[in-house]
């Protein structure tokens, strides 16, 4: 049991209001109270009573038990609540209660006692159990497991059973608990259910706003969407939470390389890379900046490199290294490297992509389609404007003109005037620009732009 200034236990007793009557047993004497707890002989000879006065405000805030006398026999324009404090196993003496009259105005401690008999204690464990701890931990470690067989579904992408799992946690939670909807938003986020996903985010920071993974969640879906303003509002917000996680710092350099600040960005990657060596992203970023961002496939490639080997399965990273090795002329490498992505499980949207763009450059056209056939089975394809343009180089290249204006018309339903302009500038594609479908297709962009 927690100890308090004794001085402000007597001023605490000095202004508590006349007691009523009183369901709880007469307090023991000082003998009684020494052989139950001798570790507190010394402040009972001292203070008498008043020294207990700290455990009533302890109890009150830590209760084992609380119990709403049903039934009291006087004042029924009063509730009367008993809060039990146990020093050990529950249901055994010694233990500490705190009887409550609960009025309009709020609580007020009525009177309180030391129990050392067993049968006093019974007596007073009557009425209605409106709260207990240890059934509260029971409820609590189930909550948990469910929480972690969801993680586990997840972790399969056994999605719709993680979902159905964290919800029941959700339920069965009696507080809010902020872990709970952070996981939920990634079940949701993986999903597809994005809207969802950021309500329960937000919901996370409500309950627990100094918490920065629900803050870097968010920034990561609005960095997906392009929208740079909120995706810096809160990986700024994360990193300044949590200014040492290396993946905040990784992400927001991210975001900054995306905003142009590369200084910025550089001076982040190395605060992350100083605080986790062991951490790839930092180098899978820099790679993926200096491959598509500043067009150097050979310094993408020096980073690739350092990053795989602290982790090589990651697929999104390999598939880059791939593209990079391509573009320096080394298809040996590429094809290496292509064998490695084909043996991961549960290949993602990106990568298909690239799978998708590899084997077209490489002349694998059979497997180039093979894997854009798989793409278009996603829920969100990336980039589903060049999957369909690579697509139609593809049946362009191998003398089918039809599908590929028919393919090469849903790229410009997505991406509009971009594609035609690289459409224009392709030899592949010089034999469909004659075609009257072809100029309608320019037409209808130039139409979208115009408007």
């Amino acid at each position: 049991m927690a100890t308090r200034d004794i001085d402000k236990t007597i001023d605490f007793l000095e202004f508590s209001p006349k007691p009523h009557y009183t369901s709880l047993p007469s307090f023991p004497d000082n003998k009684t109270i020494a052989t139950a707890l001798p570790e507190i002989s010394w402040t009972i000879e001292q203070f008498g009573k008043t020294g207990f006065g700290p455990w009533i405000a302890f109890t009150l805030e830590n209760p084992d038990e609380i119990w709403d006398l049903m039934n009291f026999p006087e004042d029924l324009d009063r509730k009367v609540l008993l809060y039990l404090s146990f020093f050990g196993d529950s249901n055994k003496v010694p233990a500490f209660c705190v009887e409550v009259n609960w009025l309009e105005e709020g609580l007020e401690v009525n009177n309180f006692v030391l129990l050392t008999e067993t049968k006093k204690l019974e007596s007073l464990r009557t009425g209605n159990l409106v709260f207990s701890a240890h059934r509260e931990w029971e409820r609590e470690k189930l909550v948990r497991s469910l929480n972690d067989a969801a993680l586990m579904k997840y972790d399969e992408d056994r999605l719709q059973e993680a979902h159905e799992l964290i919800n029941q946690a959700i339920h069965l939670s009696s507080v809010g608990r902020a872990y709970l909807f952070n996981n939920r938003g990634l079940i949701c986020w993986k999903l597809g259910l994005i809207d969802q996903a950021k309500q329960d985010f937000l919901a996370s920071i409500n309950l627990d706003g100094d918490n920065g993974d629900p803050y870097f969640n968010l920034g990561l879906i609005y960095l997906d969407d392009s929208d740079y303003e909120k995706a810096l509002h809160y990986l700024d917000r994360a990193v300044e939470l949590d200014p040492e996680d290396s993946q905040f710092l990784a992400e927001l350099g991210h975001l900054y390389l995306e905003l142009d600040r590369e200084k910025e960005a550089l001076r982040l990657f190395e605060k992350a890379f100083t605080n986790d060596p062991d951490d790839a992203q930092v180098d899978f970023h820099l790679g993926h900046y200096f491959l598509y961002k500043k067009r150097e496939p050979r310094s993408a490639v020096k980073y690739y490199n350092r990053g795989l080997k602290k982790d090589p399965s990651d697929q999104f990273a390999l598939a880059d290294y791939a593209v990079a090795h391509l573009i320096l002329g080394n298809k040996r490498k590429s094809l290496q490297v292509r064998k490695t992505i084909e043996g991961s499980n549960n290949l993602a949207p990106y990568t298909v992509s690239r799978l998708v763009y590899l084997n077209l450059q490489m002349g694998y056209y059979d497997d180039a389609l093979d894997y854009y056939e798989k793409a278009l089975v996603d829920k969100e394809p990336f980039e589903p404007e060049w999957l369909h343009y690579n697509a139609a180089l593809i049946y362009a290249r191998t003398g089918r003109y039809k599908q590929a204006l028919a393919v090469l018309n849903l790229a410009v339903q997505v991406g509009g005037a971009e594609v035609i302009e690289k459409a224009l500038s392709d030899v592949a594609l010089q034999r469909l620009k004659k075609t009257p479908l072809f100029r309608k297709l320019v037409r209808m962009s130039n139409k979208r732009q115009d408007g």
